[in-house]
């Protein structure tokens, strides 16, 4: 019988070491699943903190092109303006050119007849 026994404790033996390995096994593969998911939850964290930065960035550039859309509307309005008020500006011009041109043909005209009338005294 002690026979037995010591068959039954070697094999028993032999069992608490397989379930030991695999136990040790299982703790192995426990761990690296809990390291992995430790690196995935940090990898979700930093590209959280990406997606807020370049949510912030996003909403800057919004405000950033609102403002600068408005400027342009401003500028265009301002360009508008000027535009018409170099308009006006050149028709006062050509304005006063066709009175200045008027004021020269009558002194043309005057001069002429002052010389004429000069010479005829002249010739008196």
């Amino acid at each position: 019988m002690t026979d037995r026994i010591k068959e039954r404790l070697v094999q028993l033996r032999s069992e608490v070491d397989a379930a030991t390995l695999r136990a040790e096994t299982a703790e192995s593969l426990v761990k690296d699943r809990d390291q992995a998911l430790l690196e995935r939850d940090n990898e979700i964290k930093s590209l959280r903190v990406q997606l807020d930065t370049s949510e912030s960035r996003l909403e800057r550039a919004e405000t950033d092109l609102a403002e600068a859309k408005g400027r342009v509307r401003e500028l265009d309005v301002k360009a508008e303006q000027a535009e018409r008020q170099q308009m006006a500006a050149e028709k006062e011009r050509d304005g006063w050119e066709e009175k200045a041109e008027a004021v020269e043909q009558k002194y043309r005209t005057a001069k002429a007849e002052l010389d004429k009338l000069v010479a005829e005294m002249e010739g008196l």
